[in-house]
């Protein structure tokens, strides 16, 4: 009898601390602060909109007002301190390692993303936080969907024809997205080819000169820093350039192009087909 009470006890104790574990496994935050609008939009998409309760002022509010802790390159770590945050997600896309290491010497806890350079990447990283918020399940779903459209979307194509395109991020000195960047693989859903793919970079240094000689069907402006309008006046002075001769010249939103999550990704190439008339 005594031996029979021992082992149930032994079971007991054993469901006991696998319980434990298993519902204690992933902290439950209620005080998020993101460095980034990719780190934002991930928490959202994932359902943590009303968790997040401060971010930086280049990232929307979501349905909650948030507080804005300054920029991705300069947040203000007193604030932060102050608005006593349970977590903090950065980037190592945008958010400079001295913030994140200050930070982390505060004793605040830190999950840092890892930098995109597909949309596979993309993927993997989203995931890769939603395990970590206990939020598995919603990810692989958004995920599958969104892959799901996305092949739905390339068999619709009828166009066959590869455009040549030329995507400006910068203007003055004039960037443009290389092999490294994300951005590089929208051109696979949009029958495009970068005109600068081969360049073993993100966002390249490129001359005036360069794009002429690579004579674009397409120029794409993506809205950020220094790219406006006034950039669409100083190519239509190149007339010899295919891309101005058929008026192919466009003006994007950078939250549109620029915000890598599974979602925002796939509104990217949704904003672009409708561009290209595709």
């Amino acid at each position: 009898m005594v031996e029979r009470l021992k082992s149930f006890m032994k079971k007991f104790l054993f469901l006991v601390i696998l319980f434990f574990i298993t519902t204690n496994l992933f902290a439950e935050y209620k005080r998020i602060i993101s460095l980034a609008p990719s780190a934002t939009e991930s928490l959202y998409e994932l359902g943590l909109d009303e968790e997040v309760i401060a971010n930086t002022v280049y990232c929307s509010d979501g349905n909650f007002k948030k507080e804005k802790i300054g920029t991705v390159t300069e947040p203000n770590v007193e604030k932060i301190v102050s608005l006593n945050p349970d977590l903090i997600i950065a980037t190592k896309e945008g958010n400079y390692k001295s913030v994140i290491d200050k930070l982390i010497r505060l004793k605040l806890k830190v999950y840092v993303m890892e930098p995109y350079s597909s949309f596979e990447d993309i993927c993997i990283n989203f995931q890769q936080l939603a395990d970590y918020l206990d939020k598995t399940d919603t990810a692989k779903e958004i995920i599958n969907n969104v892959k799901d459209e996305i092949s739905k979307l390339n068999n619709e194509t009828n166009n066959t024809d590869k455009e040549k395109i030329f995507w400006e991020v910068g203007a003055n000195p004039i960037f443009t997205v290389g092999k490294q960047s994300f951005v590089n693989e929208y051109n696979k859903y949009i029958n495009g080819i970068n005109v600068f793919e081969n360049i073993d970079m993100r966002y390249p240094n490129i001359s005036v000169e360069s794009v002429i000689e690579k004579n674009p069907d397409v120029i794409m402006l993506v809205n950020m820093g220094d790219v406006s309008e006034q950039e669409i006046v100083k190519w239509n002075k190149y007339k010899n350039i295919t891309a101005i001769k058929k008026n192919k010249i466009y003006l994007l939103e950078a939250n549109d192009i620029f915000t890598p999550t599974p979602k925002r990704f796939l509104n990217g190439i949704k904003v672009l087909r409708k561009k290209l008339n595709i």
